[in-house]
């Protein structure tokens, strides 16, 4: 079995080391250089329509496009799924919004924020009470309790200056919908620089 994946940030380098443990060849491409022991790698522009002239997409029976920009995603899943029809197109997706526009572009499987973290909140954020860091660059869960001062008491669970409120967590029953109460916890994620503006203005202002 052979994966193209393209992208290798530290998102892709992830996706790559799992590959290789389990026995999986991999070919990488990224515009800068990422090598790691045991892939192929190319140093190409994967937006370049000459680059995907030049690969034979026989070879790969799958593809993960590892890429941190979603527009750019959109463009090579559309690309890959035009010049091979048949091949299984899992693509990684920062913006929830672009989630479903991805699917129409022709990924099979798109892994974006909400996935992962739904089932983060079950498993483990409310039990550890720790931040918990994602395979997206400088992504972060944090954990905050909501007393009954605070000035998020009554918003709704959502985008929130910046970040996203996943889940509201109350008398152990967890939700992610509605209005955050007081005496709740309450998970959010965001970029570091993101949540750090977020607790001054909410936290601890």
């Amino acid at each position: 079995m052979r994966v193209l994946l393209v992208g290798l940030g530290d998102f892709g380098r992830s996706v790559a080391k799992i590959l290789l443990s389990r026995g999986v060849e991999v070919t990488a491409i990224d515009i800068q250089e990422a090598m790691i022991d045991g892939i192929d790698f190319i140093r190409r522009n994967a937006l370049s329509e000459e680059l995907w002239n030049e690969i034979d997409l026989e070879k790969y029976s799958s593809s993960v496009i590892a890429v941190p920009n979603d527009i750019d995603a959109l463009l090579l899943i559309m690309m890959l799924r035009n010049k091979k029809k048949d091949m299984l197109i899992i693509a990684r997706c920062n913006d929830p919004a672009y989630r479903e526009k991805m699917f129409l572009a022709g990924a099979d499987y798109v892994v974006d924020i909400s996935t992962i973290t739904s089932q983060m909140i079950i498993s483990t954020i409310f039990r550890e009470d720790a931040e918990k860091k994602l395979i997206y660059e400088n992504i972060h869960v944090r954990t905050y309790i909501i007393d009954e001062n605070s000035p998020l008491s009554g918003s709704e669970i959502g985008n929130f200056d910046g970040v996203h409120i996943l889940a509201i967590e109350k008398d152990g029953k967890t939700r992610d919908y509605g209005k955050i109460e007081p005496n709740s916890k309450i998970a959010v994620i965001g970029k570091i620089e993101d949540l750090r503006k977020f607790e001054d203005r909410f936290i601890n202002p």
